[in-house]
């Protein structure tokens, strides 16, 4: 077989067998790695062949974002753009900016914005988003995707009142009489949510695209979808832009906890789908976000009850679904671990989503479970600044354990959590990750948790994940080699080509 690519004169680093250790040549046939080595390589050209000459320049499998909200952050780019408001007034000033483009009878929403960032120190209070919103529905996200405010109208459509009872894993924030205040925690989000006019299939398939660009601009090539909500539309907007040949990522898409009846009852089963779209593990929320993780040492909220987990587990594992469990405080990834043991789904590869507070009892547990820690290595970086606000003092050395999992035996996959992180870019994470001071791996390590990993995570490793021969041609191309250069700036540091099966996706190189 002769090739259609080679890239020649490069560091090329398959992260397989090799590790680290660079190559210089690279074959692509086919959409696949044909071949890596030295000059010998240079046997397989033939007469139509492309030749790119990479002159030092460093290629890498192509990154695996392994949680991100594609579609959720792709909708938000519709609504008002809060990030960095700096306090309530500029988030009324936003949001009446962004209404003037919206049609009669549209919600209006808003995303991005930090309770810790706004001079006030608090929530916007729906009285106060009314000023600007009138009688609009208006409903807007804080970025950690915890916690959402409502406006009075959003409210009464929801049927939200003062004698409205707090939902299982949720709260309904309240005046001291008791009214609500436009805000809602964790599960009560649903309670607007639900009401709220869904977005369109075209819609979605608009969201895809825009947070497609970001997430290929970053090298990643493969994404796993979590999701919010319930919508099977999520997964047919990625199935019409796969047969419209506009889908340049490979994507493991999450189906919500409400989906996995109608998903056994079709025979959707782990690993279900295609070489770019597949339906991925069943998602559920077992803890909430910041302050209200479950712990060991009490407090928290509980999403998903321990009997509720329980079941759901063994229902998905006895119809062959992989679980996704947002587990963040250890009693959470606790019960997540009794589930996967009493459901015996240990072929399965269940997942702990976040996995942020894991002592080493439960480390040596989901290594014997066959679990997979799906992680966002920023947490590390949060953890050691800001942990105190919320986390024990004697929790804080088991916070984003990255080298403690991978020593017990657990596959760490890294991953954005797309836009909690406003920006994917992995660089800044896997430098996270190889300088902590307390749970710090390798580079190599961290390289494969944001590449081999989530492809095992996805079941996947056997075609994906590495540059070894036969494996997808998913790379991405540097300008120089970074891994050598020790002033370079990990925040901005961008591939130049990114190719998805040997065809590029991204930038230009030039050659013959």
């Amino acid at each position: 077989m002769r090739a259609d690519l080679i890239l020649a004169r490069g560091r090329i680093r398959t992260l397989g067998r090799s590790g680290l250790n660079p190559h210089t040549h690279l074959a692509v046939a086919g959409g696949q790695v044909l071949a890596c080595g030295g000059r010998e390589v240079m046997g397989l050209r033939g007469p139509r062949t492309r030749i790119v000459d990479l002159a030092g320049a460093a290629v890498l499998p192509g990154f695996n974002d392994a949680h991100a909200h594609v579609v959720y952050y792709g909708l938000t780019r519709f609504g008002a753009d809060l990030s960095g408001a700096t306090g309530i007034d500029d988030i009324l000033e936003r949001l009446k900016d962004h209404a003037r483009g919206l049609k009669p009878g549209e919600w209006q929403q808003g995303m991005g914005y930090r309770t810790d960032e706004l001079v006030e120190r608090r929530q916007p209070h729906r009285t106060e988003l009314d000023r600007v919103t009138g009688d609009r529905p208006a409903f807007i996200d804080e970025r950690g995707g915890h916690a959402r405010v409502a406006n009075s109208a959003a409210l009464a459509a929801a049927a939200i009142t003062t004698e409205t009872p707090n939902p299982q894993g949720g709260r309904i924030g309240r005046d001291l009489n008791r009214a609500p205040n436009g805000l809602l925690l964790e599960s009560a989000m649903r309670l607007v949510a639900d009401v709220q006019p869904p977005p369109s299939l075209d819609r979605r398939v608009d969201g895809v695209l825009k947070a497609q660009e970001l997430l290929v601009s970053r090298g990643i090539t493969s994404v796993g979808a979590a999701v919010n909500r319930g919508f099977a539309d999520d997964l047919r907007a990625y199935e019409r832009l796969a047969q419209d040949g506009r889908l340049t990522i490979r994507v493991n898409e999450f189906l919500s906890w409400e989906l996995l009846e109608a998903a056994s009852s079709l025979g959707v089963r782990a690993g279900f789908g295609g070489p770019l779209v597949r339906a991925g593990p069943i998602k559920v929320f077992i803890d909430g976000g910041a302050e209200r993780v479950a712990m060991r040492s009490g407090g928290g909220v509980w999403r998903t009850t321990r009997d509720e987990l329980r079941e759901l587990v063994s229902r998905a594992t006895a119809s062959g679904l992989q679980v996704a469990a947002h587990a963040i405080g250890d009693a959470a990834i606790e019960a997540m671990c009794d589930a996967v043991e009493g459901g015996g789904g240990t072929d399965l590869r269940h997942r702990v989503e976040h996995c942020t507070i894991c002592p080493p009892d439960l480390q040596a547990r989901m290594a014997r479970l066959g679990m997979v820690a799906v992680m966002q290595p920023m947490a590390a970086r949060f953890g050691r600044v800001a942990s105190a606000i919320f986390f024990p003092v004697r929790d804080r050395t088991h916070l984003a354990p990255h080298r403690g999992l991978l020593k017990a035996g657990v596959p760490v996959t890294f991953s954005s959590d797309l836009p909690v992180s406003a920006d994917p870019n992995p660089w800044p994470g896997i430098r996270v990750a190889v300088e902590d001071q307390v749970n710090g791996i390798s580079l190599l390590a961290a390289l494969r948790a944001y590449t081999s990993a989530g492809a095992f995570a996805s079941f996947e490793e056997s075609i994906k994940g590495t540059l070894e021969p036969g494996m997808l041609a998913d790379l991405q191309i540097y300008r120089g080699d970074p891994l050598d250069d020790e002033g370079v700036n990990w925040e901005e540091l961008r591939p130049r080509v990114v190719l998805l099966g040997g065809v590029r996706v991204f930038g230009s190189f030039s050659g013959r």
